[in-house]
Order: structure tokens, then sequence, then C-alpha cells
């Protein structure tokens, strides 16, 4: 290397500081959070959420979940209002319907970066908001419009806002603690309560802060925090009886806990290995933290056996003496939004959302003990910009293409059937995003339905042969639509069939 070409490398080196990088990181990830996102939309979720958000803004009914094909997709209903608020204001678009989800993520980078910078310094938050930012599947979902980069968001908020209230006994760290759990009820409902009520409830065994803790006043303000969540399930009971409301506590509740929806399952352990992939390229980080903390769980089982399991009853806290330390902090937010998760029998790939920003900071804190860090973050962050670019530039746009299908296929049933007649649907062949591009009116019909009914029937090509071979007075209407359902990974041979 000459004089000069050292040289040069110094200069790069002094210019990418840590804040300048970080800098830089930012823009990148903003560019890679709003790039792209006018693509058709994603079955099942986002498409669903999009028709209700819509159907609110055309209807003025901002209680009714109604759209066809998307009865599981139901919520609480704070997303689908800042989505027809924002159609309301820029008007109706798959960008408009992604921007607040979008602008969710890159807030929870920052918030990542933030309480890290405050642990740890500069240096290690950079680390952090790297590997949490340029991952494999956490930065994803600033890019589909889902209920989870706003539940994981005000987690964050309301986890960094308890942080700050242990530290500096301010209170207003205590209003956003409870403004963030009253809007994540908003969203998702019982999750929110979960993360954060579940680490309140283990951060009482370290004696230092127990009483930082309990000053949260949760009898007090939790019923506040719950009021809008109840306001909005009275209303919403008057309006239909109770249906939504029974129905929500029964999928989303009692049956998640003991059986598998939308037949994803799996054994304790399955996100344990999922991290593995979902974490590339910062995999090996997240071996050695485990290796490290594994090895020191070994090294206090054997000095104590099984005895240390009485430190898991809140009676014996009282004798424990522990010290309030950072990584004890991010440790114990870890049990709620992860280890909770390990044994339910549904296995949903968003459940863990919340471990991901907390997983990041102790991956960034292992990352910078190491005598190689800068060296190492370097190589990890080059493969991650590689990876990001690839996606962007090359996957998305594919996977994009194979979303166009239920768009022509709306599109060419509107030029058949007149604008103001039903389409009735009849199969398990419901697809969301075809109900949104339709964009008219839709009847899911039953076989006992079928007899008595007239006019245009979007059915399966298999369905169609059934029933013409017994004799059913079905007249095929141009072509058999091919749409492939890529949530189910299958091609779809549909029929606009009249009768």
């Amino acid at each position: 290397m000459t004089n000069k070409q050292a040289f040069l490398f110094l200069e790069t080196v002094k210019f990418l500081s840590v804040h300048r990088t970080f800098l830089i990181l930012v823009c990148i990830l903003l560019v890679f959070l709003f790039y792209g996102n006018s693509s058709p939309l994603v079955d099942q979720d986002e498409a669903a959420y999009a028709g209700f958000s819509r159907s609110m803004l055309e209807t003025g009914d901002y209680l009714s979940q109604d759209f066809p094909y998307s009865t599981p997709h139901r919520k609480p209903p704070l997303h689908f209002w800042i989505s027809s608020k924002l159609f309301q204001i820029f008007g109706v678009s798959e960008w408009v319907l992604r921007l607040f989800p979008a602008l969710c993520i890159l807030g929870t980078a920052l918030l990542t970066y933030h309480l890290t910078n405050v642990m740890y310094g500069s240096r290690t938050a950079l680390y952090a908001f790297s590997i949490l930012s340029f991952s494999l599947y956490f930065p994803l979902n600033g890019k589909i419009a889902l209920v989870d980069s706003l539940l994981v968001f005000f987690g964050m908020l309301g986890y960094v806002s308890l942080f700050h209230w242990i530290q500096s006994n301010k209170k207003r760290f205590v209003l956003l603690f409870w403004l963030s759990v009253s809007l994540g009820l908003l969203v998702k409902g019982p999750p929110i309560l979960i993360f954060l009520g579940g680490t309140c409830i283990l951060l009482l065994s370290v004696n230092k802060i127990r009483s930082q803790v309990w000053k949260l006043n949760p009898f007090l303000w939790l019923p506040i925090a719950l009021l809008p969540l109840l306001i909005w399930g009275y209303y919403s009971w008057q309006k239909d009886k109770g249906e939504l409301i029974r129905w929500m506590l029964d999928w989303y509740i009692f049956r998640r806990a003991t059986d598998p929806v939308f037949g994803q399952s799996g054994p304790p352990g399955t996100y344990l290995l999922l991290f593995l992939i979902t974490l590339f390229p910062w995999t090996r980080i997240y071996l050695s933290f485990l290796y490290e903390n594994g090895w020191k769980l070994f090294a206090l089982l054997k000095t104590n056996g099984f005895g240390i399991t009485k430190d898991l009853f809140p009676w014996k806290w009282k004798e424990a003496d522990y010290i309030f330390t950072s990584k004890r902090f991010l440790l114990l937010g870890l049990v709620f939004s992860w280890i909770f998760y390990e044994g339910l029998a549904s296995k949903l790939p968003s459940y863990p959302l919340s471990a991901y920003p907390i997983l990041s900071i102790l991956l960034g804190d292992q990352l910078s003990r190491k005598h190689n860090q800068i060296y190492m973050y370097r190589i990890y962050i080059t493969v991650s910009l590689i990876m990001i670019a690839i996606i962007s530039f090359v996957i998305l746009p594919k996977f994009s293409d194979l979303r166009t299908d239920t768009k022509k296929v709306a599109n060419i049933i509107q030029t058949i059937v007149p604008e103001n007649t039903t389409l009735h649907s009849f199969g398990a062949h419901g697809i969301p995003s075809f109900a949104y591009y339709y964009h008219r009116p839709i009847q899911e019909i039953t076989w006992e339905d079928l007899k008595n009914t007239e006019g245009y029937f979007l059915v399966s090509e298999s369905d169609f042969q059934i029933w013409k071979g017994m004799g059913l007075g079905w007249e095929s209407i141009g072509e058999i639509l091919p749409v492939y359902a890529y949530d189910r990974n299958k091609k779809l041979q549909l029929r606009l069939v009249k009768k």
C-alpha cells in the first residue's frame, strides 16, 4: 500500500465515525422501507386489513369489520382506523396503506438505538441498530401492512419508558408507559400486557427497584389504559350483540393457547431455531450469545442444582438480593417477549417480534466485547447491505409479479359482471386481495344456498365440473382464470359462471 492509499484509507475511516455511519444506515433503512411499496397487496392479512380500512372510510362505519374472505383476520381497530384516516388524507393506495407500519419499524429501530446508547454507549448502539435493521426478517415487517409493526413499536416504547422510569423516577415515563399499553391493547389486545405486564412482574424480583416498579400504580393506571379498548368493545357489542367480541375471545385467546391456527404449530424451541435464520447474517453472534449464556446457566445449575428454581416463586423474592443491571433488564424482557410463546401450541413468526429489539441489544453487546469487533462488524454489515439490495431489487419485484394474478382476474371479471350486480362466491378459494381489487359486492354462499341462488358465481374448476356433471345449470363465461395463491403455494383454477 502506497502512502497515498494509506492516507485515503485513514481519511475514509475517520469519515465513517460511529455517528456518521449511523446516519448513513438510517438513510439506507429509509430507502428500503419505502421503496417499492406500491406493489400489489399480500394475502391474506394485509389485503384483509386494507379491505377493512377502505370499507370504514367508504361507509363511515368504524365499528364493523366486514370484508369478503376476511373473517379470521379481524382485530382490535386501531390499525384500521389509522389506515382509514391516511386513506382519507392521501388517497387510497398500497403505498399509503404501508406508510404507518414502515414508520413503526423505523421508530422501533431508533428506539433500540436510543436504549442501547443509554445502556452501553454509541458504538454498541450502532451494532444493535444494524443487527435489528439489516437482518433477514425484522425490517420486512415494514414493507407489509400488518398490525405487528404497530404492536412491536408500542411494546418497545413502553419497554424503553419502563427503563427510564426505573433510572430517572420522572413521571412522564409513567404516562408514556401506560399510553403504550393502552395503544397496544387497541392494536392486538393481550400481547402488549403479556410482554410489558410480565416484564414488570419479573422486575419485582429485584429488591432495589421493587418499590419503583410498584409506583407505576397498576391498580390505578391499568383500568385507565383498558378504557379505550373497553369503550370500543361496548359499542361493538351494542352493534352486533357481541358477535365480534365473542369471536375474538375464542379465536385470539382460548384457541391460540391450546391449538395451532392456520396449521402453524411447533414444539418448544421452535423460535430458538427460527432466530438462526431470521437473524442472518448476524447468526454467528447469536450462537456466540447462546453458547456463552448457556455455559453460565450450566455452571449455575452445577453449583446450586435445581435449588435455583426456588427463585421463580414470588414469595421467595424477598430473600433474594439481586441488583438491577441493564443486562438483567434485557434478559427479563426476553421471558415474555420470547420464552412465553415457546410454550404455546400455535407458532406464528410474528409472535416473538418484540424479542428482536431486545435480542439485538444483547447481540450488540456481545459483538462489542470481541477484540476484533470493528473488523467483524464491517464484514457483517457489508453482507447485510448486499442482502438488503438483493431483496429490494431482485426478490421483492419477482414476488410482486406473483401478486398481480388477483389484480388481473379482478379486472377481467369487472368487465363481465354488471357494476351493481352481486358476485356470488362458492368454495374454499377465498382471496382477500381479489375482493379488494374487484371492489364490488361479493357474497360468500354455502352449499345450502347454492340451489336457490341465481346470477354470477366464482367457483373452482373442480367444483364446476362436479356440479356440471350433476346437472346444475351453470354456464361458463370465458376461460379458466388461473391465480397463484402463494400463501398456499399452489395455483388455483377459477371459473366465472352464470346460473
